[in-house]
């Protein structure tokens, strides 16, 4: 009986690694990554999902943006396709290593 009790204690030990390892930091990404859709605003610089560079011109119905890419050139896009920050209305330009990728 011992021998299944400690087959007990080394699954939990190594659920416990997996909790603090994967679930934890994914929540932590997925909170910041809602925080920094709801500071969306026109003038912002972003980032799409795709590679695209624009700067927000309009909040369209809360979920789509548009966004321009290049002088009178502006494409509409959905909010959760932004990726990323890359500079707000103030031009601070926010750190690239804080959205919690790692390399």
């Amino acid at each position: 009986m011992g021998g299944f009790a400690l087959l007990l204690v080394y699954l939990a030990i190594f659920v416990a690694i997996i909790w603090l390892f994967v679930v934890v930091p994914q929540r932590r990404i997925r909170r910041q990554q809602a925080e920094m859709m709801t500071r969306l605003s026109p003038g912002d610089e972003v980032m799409t999902t795709g590679g695209i560079y624009g700067t927000i011109t309009e909040i369209e119905d809360g979920d789509t943006l548009l966004l321009e890419v290049a002088e009178d050139t502006e494409i509409r896009v959905a909010k959760a396709s932004v990726a990323r920050l890359v500079t707000d209305q103030s031009g601070t330009v926010s750190d690239p290593a804080s959205d919690g990728t790692t390399e």
